[in-house]
């Protein structure tokens, strides 16, 4: 992991933000299912992880990622190194999940970048990631049972309207184009207009 320093200013302020929305609890959920999924085990016991830098420690050279992908969609064969010691293999191993994760149904926009896991910039969005990779993983396979924290996806439910049904709003006369039953303009006043004192006409 490169070593940037302390950070200072609005890198520390954002610094702060990121570490606030990283939540251990989940974290240490989502590797447990990583485990499960895949069958084997991290160096480590995954409960004993006490803060996002050992979460990534377990995740950066990518390798169980992969896996973990594979075993989720068998026809996915994902390019990796094995045996990644160098940061560019350890990088490509997680670049090479993303575009698999992406194929798979997870968006674009909720999949982390290589750095986020890497370098550890932003580890909550690699929960983030694989929490929906699981909700994902459910949908496609909804007869496989999964944890309890994973998020049910909606599905779209298109209506098929008749034909009859669809010519009857037809008939139907919108208040857009016109009526006089609904409030107007009527008494009031342009704005900057001076106030207008009128005589008492029962005084």
């Amino acid at each position: 992991m490169a070593n940037h320093g302390p950070s200072y200013g609005l890198s520390r302020e954002l610094q702060k933000k990121n570490d606030a929305r990283f939540v251990l609890e989940e974290a240490i959920e989502v590797l447990s299912w990583i485990e499960n999924i895949t069958g084997e085990r991290f160096p480590f016991d995954v409960t004993t992880c006490e803060s996002s830098t050992d979460v990534s420690n377990l995740l950066k050279d990518g390798l169980m990622l992969c896996k973990l992908i594979e075993k989720l969609d068998p026809s996915c064969k994902v390019v990796r190194n094995n045996k990644p010691k160098m940061p560019f293999h350890m990088m490509e191993n997680i670049s090479n999940f993303l575009a698999a994760a992406k194929k798979f149904g997870v968006m674009e926009i909720s999949c982390f970048q290589t750095v986020d896991l890497y370098e550890n910039k932003q580890c909550y969005k690699v929960i983030e990631c694989l929490r929906l990779l699981a909700a994902v993983a459910q949908m496609r396979s909804s007869n496989s049972s999964h944890p309890a924290w994973v998020v049910k996806l909606a599905q779209s439910s298109p209506r098929q309207f008749p034909e009859a049904v669809m010519r009857r709003g037809e008939m139907v006369i919108p208040l857009q184009y016109g009526t006089n039953k609904c409030a107007s303009q009527k008494g009031m006043s342009p704005y900057g207009l001076a106030r207008q004192i009128k005589p008492d006409p029962h005084g």
